[in-house]
């Protein structure tokens, strides 16, 4: 079984897309937000105890030129009391002839650790150009594709091989969240109409849709009734889209809420809803925390169970155990 860091897909960094636009779901101004924090987060921060520990095998895979990097969590609260917060990636440079050791900030991102547990292969590993992040490409047992952030790459990309299951926590943190609409919507131009099929005749023979399988994805009508107009009921609908813009773990999302926990965590002062949804029907319902920042809520409207709620989020899974199969857990 092969090492997947050594066969992974380079992002350029437009393609990898930056932190930025996260952090605009805690405050407006940025820029002020990174400043008035960062110092702070990296000074009183705790190295959390996360996904798979295997330092003989990042050992190994610095010692081939990967880049040597730990990972600082500030949750604002007492050590192990929270995994939630934020996250800074600090790369390590050991020095040598003619350069003095030293510690540099490579990123820093929200993390949410608290999610819902899931099993999954892993199809493609996208690494961004700093080579301690990266996207993953997810096929999950129980039926389904996602494309996530990997906030624990830096660890656990020397564990990740091929034909391997492995046990993920998954969440999300919403850009916005509101109710569904319960207007009908309706396909009429013929290219869109097209496209329509073309995934959902896609999704059927593979299980998965992404945006890079738009080339592949041929088909053609059998009668005209094929391209007679499509009309999807928006109310009652439960799905999990690549964002039309944007990095590939933006994702659109709509589904039914079966849980509301107000005030779940606060990250650098902002309380956030946890708002458990199910985002995908498939051989089981995949139900995704998101939490939402309650300063986007609009007016007095809040999530209730049952519910139809849809918006737009960014997804993070993070390998905590590998898998010989299903249920078997064996030693990292």
């Amino acid at each position: 079984m092969d090492i997947l860091l050594y066969s992974v897909r380079e992002l350029t960094d437009d393609e990898a897309g930056g932190h930025g636009n996260r952090w605009g779901v805690f405050e407006d101004d940025v820029s002020a937000l990174i400043g008035r924090w960062l110092g702070v987060a990296v000074e009183k921060s705790e190295v959390p105890t996360l996904g798979i520990g295997d330092n003989a095998a990042l050992e190994q895979v610095v010692a081939h030129g990967e880049p040597n990097a730990v990972a600082l969590l500030y949750t604002g609260q007492e050590p192990g009391a929270s995994n939630s917060g934020l996250m800074s990636l600090i790369h390590v440079d050991a020095g040598g002839p003619g350069r003095e050791p030293s510690n540099q900030l490579w990123s820093a991102f929200p993390f949410l650790g608290d999610g819902i547990e899931v099993e999954a292969e892993i199809e493609q590993i996208c690494i961004f150009p700093n080579r301690i992040e990266a996207r993953l490409e997810l096929s999950l047992v129980a039926g389904g594709l996602i494309e996530a952030f990997d906030p624990c790459f830096w660890q656990n990309r020397a564990v990740y091989r091929s034909d391997e299951r492995y046990r993920f926590v998954v969440s999300a943190l919403a850009y916005r969240m509101g109710p569904a609409s319960a207007l009908e919507h309706v396909i009429d131009d013929e290219h869109e109409i097209r496209r329509f099929r073309a995934r959902d005749a896609w999704v059927k023979a593979h299980g998965h849709w992404t945006r890079e399988d738009e080339e592949a994805a041929a088909w053609q009508p059998e009668s005209p009734d094929d391209l007679e107009p499509i009309r999807i009921s928006m109310g009652e609908m439960a799905a999990l889209l690549p964002s039309s813009s944007g990095p590939a773990d933006d994702a659109q999302f709509q589904g039914e809420v079966v849980r509301v926990t107000p005030r779940a965590v606060r990250i650098l002062d902002v309380d956030l809803w946890r708002v458990d949804t199910v985002v995908m029907r498939a051989d089981e319902d995949l139900i995704l925390p998101i939490y939402v920042a309650e300063r986007l809520f609009e007016d007095e409207w809040r999530p209730q169970v049952g519910q139809y709620v849809s918006g737009t989020l960014w997804l993070q899974a993070y390998a905590t155990s590998r898998l010989d199969g299903p249920g078997k857990q064996s030693p990292a």
